[in-house]
């Protein structure tokens, strides 16, 4: 398998390019970018779910938590 085939996925290009005529609209400014976003949500009247923010940690090295067992 090719590296590049995993890139060449025609959904992902389309979210790509969503978000990159969407980021343009508001002039490349990420905090306009997501302000839009939330309107655009609000106006949607759908409900909107989210949970709490998880943190981000870098996955533990699988050897180092054998050699701490």
């Amino acid at each position: 398998m090719q590296v590049e085939s995993l890139y060449a996925d025609p959904v992902v290009a389309e979210i790509h390019e969503a978000r990159r005529r969407l980021l343009e609209a508001s002039g490349g400014d990420v905090a306009e970018f997501r302000r839009r976003l939330r309107e655009r949500q609000k106006a949607s009247g759908r409900k909107i779910v989210s949970g709490p923010v998880k943190k981000h940690t870098e996955p533990r090295d699988p050897m180092d938590s054998r050699a701490s067992s």
